[in-house]
């Protein structure tokens, strides 16, 4: 069962909201007060940011584009590290997350199709327990993006707001009335919460 979200009141979800690390970030990247909204103030690049803490396996990370900027090629690079953004002197930080931080230890990222780049689109992507990661746009059926990511660790997320993706915005997690909710089989068993699911 590839693409299930859950999560409840104590939960297997932490319950801090998932914002953007506020001092780890590419050199051409403002963001707001509130850790939700990220814009590349110009060129095409030294736009990478990470999530303000880390992620659990098959968390959601939701993404608005709020801003498109025509004249680029490329788009978002989405992914994640094992690195602790806390760690990671700013100043290091090199111009592309593809392909120079995914040639480092630690860190797995992939450029997202140019089709899917444009303003208004909610980007979901996460990992599940065999280290592979999946994508959704708007909520359409979700696409394997890339695997091989290591799971052992603590992971972080990596968004790289490149090319013609100019501005991002962090979306909280769905609404959702079952503590569990799977969205491509009829009916399964959750082996995260052993709860049975069943389809919306």
């Amino acid at each position: 069962c590839l693409p299930i979200q859950c999560g409840s009141v104590g939960g297997p979800f932490p319950v801090s909201p998932l914002l953007f690390h506020p001092n780890t970030k590419g050199s051409q990247i403002v963001m707001d007060l509130a850790q939700k909204t990220v814009k590349r103030q110009a060129s095409f690049c030294n736009a990478i940011t990470f999530s303000n803490r880390p992620i659990v396996l098959y968390e959601q990370v939701r993404l608005k584009i709020t801003k498109k900027q025509c004249c680029w090629s490329g788009a978002l690079r989405l992914g994640f590290t094992s690195k602790d953004p806390s760690r990671i002197n700013p100043d290091n930080l090199p111009k592309y997350a593809c392909p120079d931080l995914v040639s480092q230890s630690g860190f797995w990222a992939k450029a997202l199709p140019e089709e899917f780049a444009n303003e208004g689109n909610v980007i979901a992507f996460w990992v599940d327990k065999k280290g592979r990661v999946f994508y959704r746009i708007n909520e359409s059926s979700p696409m394997l993006f890339f695997s091989g990511v290591r799971i052992a660790e603590p992971l972080w997320a990596l968004i790289d707001v490149y090319g013609l993706t100019r501005g991002v915005q962090l979306l909280g997690k769905l609404a959702n009335n079952n503590p569990c909710k799977k969205t491509l089989q009829t009916k399964n068993l959750c082996s995260r919460c052993s709860q049975t699911l069943i389809s919306p």
